[in-house]
């Protein structure tokens, strides 16, 4: 409670702080637009209503073409950078049934996923209807896939290597 109370407390006093005029304090008269520097951005098309309940924020089919379904080696690798445990999953029934035996685990330790493998968004809600009370993002893992040397999903990542 009182956590909260020195949020909400905070929040007021930055909020009171922005309405304040900015004070300069030199000016050297040699100010250049910050404009040129900046990316230039494509203009946007506006979307219809019927495209924007069919918009996915992620592209589909989601791949990690280095890694297939399989089994996989306990490994101890120190992967110390590695802040919480990470798990990655695919659409395929073995991943979808190491989800459910193992998702009470993976909840209690606090990990997050990665759905590494869907062709389409039924897949994807599948998937996510399983691993209810996990953040499970979906996206490829192609990049640190390769650099690890995995191969096999579904698979759990952690300070001290990995496992299924």
């Amino acid at each position: 409670m009182r956590g909260l109370f020195g949020l909400l407390c905070l929040l007021f006093c930055l909020e009171a702080h922005a309405r304040e005029p900015l004070t300069v304090i030199y000016d050297s008269g040699d100010t250049l637009p910050l404009e040129p520097y900046l990316p230039k951005r494509a203009p946007q098309e506006k979307a219809t209503t019927q495209d924007a309940n069919h918009q996915s924020p992620f592209k589909l089919p989601i791949t990690t073409p280095s890694m297939q379904p399989g089994k996989v080696t306990v490994t101890p690798k120190a992967l110390r950078y590695l802040q919480r445990p990470l798990f990655l999953v695919g659409s395929d029934q073995k991943s979808r049934d190491w989800l459910a035996k193992k998702r009470e685990q993976l909840i209690r330790i606090g990990a997050v996923g990665l759905l590494i493998e869907a062709k389409d968004r039924q897949e994807i809600e599948a998937v996510l209807g399983i691993a209810e009370g996990l953040r499970l993002v979906p996206a490829s893992a192609e990049g640190f896939a390769t650099k690890l040397g995995l191969s096999h999903y579904p698979i759990l990542l952690s300070k001290e290597g990995w496992e299924q």
